[in-house]
């Protein structure tokens, strides 16, 4: 299946090609050329740890055997190219004492090639790396990011994966960085060993992966019927396995649950009434794995809370200050808000604005007079500081402060008026709305491909409020806003990162704005070209951070605490991927879209609690680098607009 080149210094994979591929995409970050080698960080005093040095290397052809050691580990490895890839680690314990390997402490590099260049680059030359660590039954399905049916998957064979290390560079918002499996703890004995094995295989989609995979027999794969629950809601544990399930379990947060044998695997349900995580851990035929599931309370209890929190504790009353009636950030950690205007991402504007957008949309359904006079003092705040309601432009921060220009911000403004105007009727935010519209397409905006904006709602709003002037000159700059997209197809421009997924939601859901109001079959079709580019962000893990959830990696060193370069699933912005499906699932009445779409909107609810707190990124690996992963940061910001999409999605909207 592949084509090879082992390096002759390290003894690993430095380039792996699948024959036939017409662009020779090697699907291992070539420059670090470390793919396969095993890792060990020993202690051996206070302070002091120690690593392997490379014994001997003899590669022979599609073969390669290398030795690495220590003076207490030794580590065998085997490399086969026969049709399929296949690498095999015996480590093995030549000290005199016995040995303990804490989670983290060893493991195995695989750096698969998930870096961003310009679009048509990546599309052709880099995958997205969607990595499941489920202990016996682990994973890597690594897709082309763009459309193919040539994709690289590989099968952990022998061993216990239980979790993986994200190393970056030290700027690295085009980069995702180097991976690790991190092997679940062991210890050894003197002269024992542990092995370890993986093979790697090519595949044409998600489904074909799966299908191959389950010819390995220690593969098991968990499929939910939800993977964030509300409470009350029954959870269905699916079970899938090649072999014949002669003994089983299914446990849910240790509590063995009723569950029963199928034809192809194991099938177990139980209601969910306790808040919080579910562990689902599975023992099939003595292979261990496990899903991980979440229960969030229904979601008009989960906002009004958070609502309640951001009126109480988020905004900002200081008479004379320019931030007076501000929404601000706010430190979970120290329990206050935060405002840096030398930090974009910190200040007062921008995505802040999620939560103003929030509140107006909730008031709609659920009245309540002290959300309601805190969001005019809120809007009362957005005019004065950074939207000029006779101009409409959208300025980046307080103080109507024009020395940064970032068209980002115009369309939440136009969501914001579009909501107040909703709430309340007044149609001086719709001329307001139409005004900032206007001045963002004269200003660059066709060409720009923005987030968290379908632009129906406000050609309609001003069809619906008799405004058909504008109404009609909006339909226009969006026609051509979106001939400019097509232009481009998928040879998406640059914007703050090279490429990601909030450049492909923007072409999906503008197209599908255009086909609604419209009928106009291109639409429709140029949305479906975006759309496989889109889905191979994401992941089918059984995992309520992963699936459906699209890659994210540089938003928590923008918006977060922690400043880190690393994996955010979910992130806020995943949601903009389950409200382009939801569009599409209206559009072309396709169940998988609608699925999709449910699983990635409740999947973002996580990022809220039951109090009212919220966090922008959940930090997904085990470690980052040497710093702790598997954690929320800190900071509470941005990440409102994910319960403005889950409310048109889960039941605010018809």
């Amino acid at each position: 299946m592949f084509n090879i080149k082992y390096n002759a210094e390290n003894g690993g994979l430095e380039s792996l090609v699948i024959k036939g591929d017409k662009y020779g995409m090697n699907w291992v970050e070539s420059q670090t050329a470390t793919f396969g080698i095993p890792y060990i960080n020993l202690q051996i005093a206070f302070n002091r740890f120690m690593g392997f040095e490379v014994e001997s290397i003899d590669i022979n052809g599609d073969s390669c055997k290398a030795v690495y050691s220590n003076p207490f580990v030794k580590v065998e490895v085997k490399r086969e190219n026969n049709g399929k890839y296949r690498e095999e680690y015996i480590i093995t314990n030549t000290s005199v004492n016995e040995l303990f390997f804490p989670m983290g402490e060893i493991g195995i590099d695989i750096p698969f090639n998930d870096n961003y260049e310009d679009a048509e680059t990546c599309l052709t030359g880099r995958c997205n790396t969607h990595i499941w660590c489920g202990e016996e039954s682990s994973y890597v399905m690594a897709l082309r990011m763009g459309a193919s049916k040539l994709n690289c998957g590989l099968v952990v064979t022998k061993g216990n994966i239980g979790g993986y290390t994200q190393t970056t560079p030290p700027y690295a918002k085009n980069d995702r960085g180097d991976f690790r499996f991190d092997f679940s703890p062991f210890s050894l004995l003197p002269g024992e060993s542990y092995t370890f094995s993986h093979e790697m295989f090519v595949f044409e989609d998600k489904s074909d992966f799966y299908n191959k995979a389950y010819e390995y027999d220690n593969f098991v794969h968990i499929r939910l019927n939800n993977y964030t629950l509300f409470k009350g809601e029954r959870l269905i544990v699916d079970c899938y396995t090649k072999n014949e399930a002669k003994s089983f379990s299914i446990k849910v947060n240790g509590k063995e649950i009723p569950a029963m044998r199928t034809e192809y695997g194991v099938w177990g349900e139980c209601k969910c009434n306790e808040l919080g995580e579910l562990r689902v851990d599975l023992c099939i035929n003595g292979i261990m794995t496990h899903a991980l599931a979440y229960v969030s309370p229904p979601l008009d209890e989960l906002i009004e809370k958070r609502i309640d929190f951001i009126v109480e504790k988020q905004q900002y009353h200081k008479k004379g200050s320019a931030l007076d009636g501000a929404y601000l950030l706010y430190d979970n950690e120290t329990d206050s808000i935060y405002f840096n205007n030398m930090v974009s991402d910190h200040n007062a504007s921008r995505e802040r604005l999620g939560m103003g957008i929030v509140i107006a949309k909730y008031l709609q359904s659920f009245p309540n007079q002290k959300f309601y006079d805190s969001l005019m003092e809120y809007k009362d705040f957005v005019f004065r500081e950074f939207c000029d309601k006779e101009t409409g432009e959208v300025f980046d921060t307080i103080g109507k402060d024009a020395t940064q220009v970032r068209l980002y911000n115009a369309p939440w403004v136009c969501v914001f008026c579009c909501e107040l105007y909703t709430l309340t009727e007044d149609k001086e935010y719709l001329e307001i709305m139409f005004r900032v519209m206007k001045h963002y397409y004269e200003n660059g905006g066709d060409k720009f491909y923005p987030n968290g904006i379908t632009i129906y709602e406000p050609i309609e709003l001003l069809n619906m409020a008799e405004m058909y002037e504008e109404a009609d000159a909006l339909l226009k700059y969006a026609i051509k806003h979106c001939e400019n997209m097509m232009e481009y197809g998928v040879s998406y421009p640059k914007h703050e990162v090279d490429y990601e997924q909030t450049i492909v939601t923007p072409a999906v859901t503008f197209m599908l704005s255009l086909y609604r109001l419209t009928d106009d079959e291109r639409y429709l079709e140029n949305a479906m070209l975006h759309m496989e580019n889109l889905e191979r962000f994401d992941s089918m893990a059984p995992d309520y951070h992963l699936f459906a959830t699209p890659i994210r990696h540089w938003d928590d060193y923008w918006f977060g605490k922690e400043q880190t370069f690393c994996d955010t699933f979910p992130h806020y912005w995943s949601v903009l991927s389950g409200w382009a499906y939801d569009l599409m699932a209206r559009a072309d009445y396709a169940y998988k879209y609608d699925d999709m779409a449910e699983q990635n909107i409740r999947n973002c609810l996580c990022l809220f609690t039951p109090e009212g707190r919220s966090y922008c990124a959940y930090l997904y690996p085990f470690r980052i680098g040497k710093k702790k992963g598997k954690l929320f940061d800190a900071y509470a910001n941005d990440q409102d607009f994910a319960l403005y999409f889950a409310m048109k999605r889960l039941g605010f909207d018809d």
